[in-house]
């Protein structure tokens, strides 16, 4: 049977009809007691009005017309020919789970066709489930499709995105521990729009980096960046970048730290605003108190005890920070 054909047949069917029909009715031959199809009610009036299933008694039983459409479907979506069925017969191979998955390069076919939900089910399938699909990631990085280069990013050689337009693209590259200083250096050029740069922020691991960043964006895109990541708001840098917006509640405040103590005794002094300081000092005044209630267990502030709780403390801080 034709592809052609097929796809005439089937042309309102649904990816639930398609998986019914051919995985979990009918598996014990071409005839189906009634009492199965309740819940595939449409499907056997699309069968009836085709000629392809009918009455027999109180079973449904496929005439030769269904057997070989049922037949070809079978082969069809095991196939290369599966790019040109109708969509949900895609959908349904990629999505409901079957015995074997497809090839590598019939699924380069779907993530080559028309649908943006089978070319991303295609491309994950490539890339997590398929032996030796990653090497085709490359190939997937040049795809016009973003969604498709997200998913071939953390496989893919890095420099083939040191163009890229996309900043999720370039989040999922960096996530996937691709990037290296080519593409830092690139992403983080004043050149890029802010959205790389932000992205890019996750590969800054020095200040003076950090400070060359801040110095190429506007106020507001400061503070969002220092607020992406922690370990770098710290000290003049982060109050300088929360004073240039000129707004007393930047959510910066929330997140600064080893900052000195003009700029949080301004914002404590503030009648208005500051709220996001003024609630982590107040949460530090409570904690200290329950600490030092809790220190009188000790016999003071040189017991060894004390210090080793202290530095285990620090440690855990500072490696939380530094994710």
């Amino acid at each position: 049977m034709e592809i052609k054909e097929i796809n005439e047949l089937t042309h309102n069917w649904t990816a639930d009809e398609f998986a019914d029909f051919l995985h979990y009715l009918l598996q014990h031959g071409d005839h189906e007691s009634m009492r199965s199809w309740w819940r595939s009610t449409s499907l056997l009036r699309k069968l009836e009005a085709t000629g392809l299933a009918g009455l027999d008694g109180d079973e449904v039983a496929l005439t030769p017309a269904g057997i070989e459409l049922r037949d070809a479907l079978y082969l069809l979506e095991e196939s290369d020919g599966l790019a040109d069925a109708r969509l949900n017969l895609r959908v349904h191979r990629l999505e409901d789970r079957h015995a074997a998955p497809l090839g590598a390069d019939t699924l380069m076919l779907l993530v080559a066709g028309r649908s943006g939900r089978v070319r991303a089910d295609a491309a994950r399938m490539l890339m997590e489930d398929v032996d030796g699909g990653r090497e085709y990631a490359d190939r997937l990085a040049k795809c016009w499709d973003p969604k498709v280069r997200i998913l071939a990013a953390p496989y893919a050689d890095p420099h083939l995105f040191l163009n890229e337009t996309d900043h999720d693209v370039i989040e999922a590259v960096i996530k996937g521990g691709r990037a290296d200083d080519v593409c830092r250096e690139r992403w983080t050029s004043p050149d890029e729009p802010f959205e790389i740069r932000l992205a890019a922020g996750a590969l800054v691991t020095d200040g003076e980096r950090a400070d060359r960043m801040l110095d190429a964006m506007e106020p507001d895109e400061r503070v969002m960046f220092l607020g992406a990541y922690p370990r770098l708001a710290v000290g003049e840098r982060a109050a300088n970048a929360c004073r240039a917006t000129g707004d007393d509640e930047a959510p910066l405040e929330y997140s600064m730290t080893r900052v000195s103590d003009d700029y949080p005794r301004e914002a404590l002094e503030s009648k208005t605003g500051h709220w996001e300081l003024k609630s982590r000092v107040e949460d530090y005044r409570q904690a200290l108190r329950e600490a030092m209630r809790l220190e009188r267990l000790f016999a003071g502030p040189d017991s060894q005890v004390l210090a080793e709780i202290r530095g285990q403390v620090e440690a855990e801080i500072t490696e939380e920070e530094e994710r």
